[in-house]
C-alpha cells in the first residue's frame, strides 16, 4: 500500500454508499461553553439553518456532572443531506443520502466541505481566544445499503456479495440463514489507527425491504499530529476503506449492480 497517494482507486458509478462521516476528536476545550454552540451556528447558519441537540459522543462515559454539561449539537442544511456535529472535543461531518435518487457526491467534494467548516471552526476558536483544537484521532466511515435483489437473494446467496462468506445448503440439517452479523478489525499502514468492518442484515427504513448493512470505519492517527498529517491520514483512510470494500466484495455485484468503470 502507498500510504494514499494512488489516484488509481476502484471506482463505481452506482456505489451502495448511503452515508459518509469525517470527524476530528481532539482535547476538550475548556473554556468551550453552551452560549459558543449558538456563536458558532451564526458562522454556518446560511447553509446550516436547521440545529438540534444529541447526546454527547464519548469514548468511555463519564459521570454525568449537570453544572458543566455541553450537549452536542447538529447544524443541517435544507436539504437535510449534510451536517455538522460539534461538541466540545468533537468536529463531525456527515453526508447521508435522504433521497433513493440522489447520487453520491464523492469523496472530493465531501472531504472538500469537511475542510472548510473545519476551518470555520478553528478561525471562531481562535477568535473567541479559546485555544485550538488539538488532534486526538481522526474517523473517516462509510455505511452501505445493499438491498435484497441487488445481487443476493436470500443469505444464502451471501458469497456472491462478500467473496470470504460463504453457505453451502448441500446435505445438512440448517436452511439458509435468515439473519447475520459481525465484525473484522485491520491495521492502518506505519501506526495509523485501524479499519473497523462491520456487517449486518436489517431492514430499509421507508419499507421493511431486508438489506445487508456494511459500515467500514477507519480511526486513528499516527504521532504527529499536525495539520498536514492529519489531512494525508484522511487520504490513506479513504484509500483503504476504497479498496477494502472492493476486497471484501464480490466481482460480479461491482460489475453488474455498482458498474465498476476503473477496469475494462
Amino acid at each position: 500500500m502507498n500510504n494514499g497517494k494512488s489516484q488509481n482507486l476502484p471506482d463505481y458509478k452506482n456505489p451502495p454508499v448511503i452515508e459518509v462521516v469525517c470527524g476530528i476528536s481532539f482535547e476538550t476545550i475548556e473554556k468551550f461553553r453552551g452560549p459558543h454552540l449558538g456563536l458558532f451556528w451564526q458562522k454556518v447558519r446560511n447553509k446550516f439553518p436547521q440545529c438540534e441537540h444529541a447526546q454527547r459522543l464519548e469514548f468511555t462515559p463519564p459521570e454525568l456532572d449537570l453544572k458543566n454539561y455541553i450537549p452536542r449539537m447538529w447544524f443541517i442544511n435544507d436539504e437535510k443531506n449534510m451536517l455538522i456535529q460539534l461538541q466540545s472535543n468533537r468536529f463531525f461531518f456527515n453526508w447521508r443520502r435522504m433521497q433513493q435518487e440522489e447520487a453520491y457526491p464523492r469523496y472530493k467534494t465531501i472531504i472538500k466541505s469537511f475542510k472548510t467548516n473545519l476551518g470555520i471552526f478553528s478561525k471562531f476558536l481562535e477568535e473567541e481566544n479559546l485555544g485550538s483544537a488539538k488532534p486526538i484521532k481522526c474517523e473517516l466511515t462509510y455505511i452501505n445499503h445493499i438491498p435484497k435483489g441487488e445481487g443476493w437473494d436470500s443469505l444464502g446467496d451471501i458469497n456472491g456479495v462478500f467473496r470470504d462468506l460463504t453457505w453451502s445448503s448441500k446435505k445438512r440439517f440448517l436452511k439458509p440463514p435468515i439473519g447475520l452479523g459481525g465484525q473484522i478489525l485491520f491495521a492502518l499502514p506505519d501506526d495509523n489507527g485501524r479499519l473497523n468492518v462491520t456487517l449486518q442484515h436489517g431492514e430499509r427504513k421507508i419499507d421493511k425491504h431486508p438489506m445487508l448493512i456494511l459500515q467500514i470505519t477507519a480511526t486513528g492517527l499516527g504521532a504527529d499530529k499536525s495539520n498536514d498529517a492529519v489531512w494525508k491520514w484522511f487520504d490513506i483512510a479513504h484509500e483503504w476503506i476504497i479498496r477494502g470494500f472492493t476486497d471484501l466484495t464480490g466481482a460480479t455485484i461491482q460489475k453488474d449492480i455498482w458498474q465498476r468503470i476503473d477496469i475494462k
